[in-house]
């Protein structure tokens, strides 16, 4: 293999490989990117197995061929470079040389054919949709993922299709996060489960729309000249609907700034492994207040227009904070009933058809 190619062009697509390669791994094929060389252009490729990422640039190609490289080294190599235009050439014992204006590196790669071969559902019929719809429909519910390998069912969102536009749903069990968009020729279809790594990778791209596609076992979202590809988690994911409380009475709204201040500061003086404030809704206040025995007492309040009885009920302020840091309104609606049962959070207004957080309450 021998081609030459736009530095910048070549940085831009191997700089989101860096998320998809796994670094511990006993494979030592996955912590490497696949480049291959063929019809003008140089394809490149990375995969830790679940997660697969491909793209290309265009190139000038002398001799088509393939090899694998180390993915860190390779970029550090190409970011630190300072010509317009490198050279990558294949010698016949599997080293990767790489020529950048007076520069010269030798990089010892492993044969293609070690590298996984990666699936392929292009035959399945795309759904089209705005990718900047998408990608603020996963910042608003990726902080509601589970981080626990053992709650595999909950270790991703949910997708669902239907007719009214696209749902996407996660939780971890402590809190609840929904957001429902309008996206028109959008037919109904079974709810699939995209795991956690496809969606935070998903969230460093940009693009104007974005192809859908999925197989038995797989996920596809093409944007521009990339394609992620995915497997779909196995398991039954909540009845998310039977969760969302409907007979929360006790309604107030409140500044969304504001509120995440307050939160923010009084939190402070929490612990870290005891995350919990009270909150408490009175008539014509909202309370929040701190009490660490190692540390001291914080208390503040938020004037609001509430008229009904005192509760007051423990929350996570790490919770709350991430629901108002991801909400794109003035103003927040928040839902109660009592100590014991759930907080409904909503923005007021916004974009989309629906956003709703639930966080469940912590006994103090």
């Amino acid at each position: 293999m021998e081609i030459s190619l736009n530095r910048l062009e070549f940085l831009n697509e191997i700089v989101p490989m860096q998320g998809v390669v796994e670094r511990r791994t006993t494979i030592p094929v996955l912590s490497h990117i696949l480049l291959r060389a063929t019809d003008d252009r140089l394809y490149i490729a990375a995969t830790d197995l679940e997660v697969s990422l491909t793209s290309w640039c265009e190139a000038k190609v002398k001799d088509e061929g393939a090899i694998a490289i180390q993915a860190k080294k390779l970029q550090e190599i190409v970011r630190a470079s300072s010509g317009d235009e490198l050279t990558l050439r294949i010698e016949q014992d599997g080293v990767l040389t790489i020529l950048v204006g007076k520069s010269m590196f030798k990089i010892r790669g492993l044969q293609a054919d070690e590298f996984p071969t990666l699936p392929n559902i292009e035959g399945e019929k795309p759904v089209r949709l705005p990718f900047q719809t998408f990608r603020n429909m996963v910042t608003k519910v990726f902080y509601a993922i589970s981080s626990e390998e053992s709650r595999f069912q909950l270790s991703g969102a949910l997708l669902e299709f239907q007719d009214s536009g696209l749902i996407l749903v996660a939780t971890d069990g402590h809190r609840l996060a929904l957001v429902e968009s309008s996206v028109e020729g959008i037919e109904e279809a079974e709810g699939l489960l995209v795991p956690r790594k496809a969606l935070q990778e998903l969230q460093r791209f940009e693009g104007g729309e974005m192809n859908f596609r999925h197989s038995e076992h797989h996920l596809s979202f093409t944007i521009g000249r990339r394609q992620l590809i995915c497997r779909i988690l196995e398991g039954t994911f909540p009845d998310y609907e039977r969760v969302i409380s409907r007979d929360n009475e006790k309604h107030v709204v409140v500044d969304r700034q504001q509120l995440a201040a307050v939160i923010n500061r009084v939190g402070l003086l929490t612990g870290d492994r005891a995350r919990a404030i009270r909150m408490e809704l009175a008539p014509g206040r909202l309370v929040f207040s701190a009490a660490n025995p190692d540390l001291g007492e914080a208390r503040e309040e938020v004037a609001c227009s509430y008229e009904g009885e005192t509760i007051s009920l423990g929350i996570n302020p790490d919770y709350f904070g991430h629901f108002l840091a991801v909400s794109d309104t003035e103003e927040v609606r928040l839902e109660l009933k009592d100590e014991n049962s759930q907080c409904v959070a909503y923005p007021v207004g916004g974009l989309d058809k629906r956003y709703v957080c639930v966080i469940m309450p912590i006994r103090l």
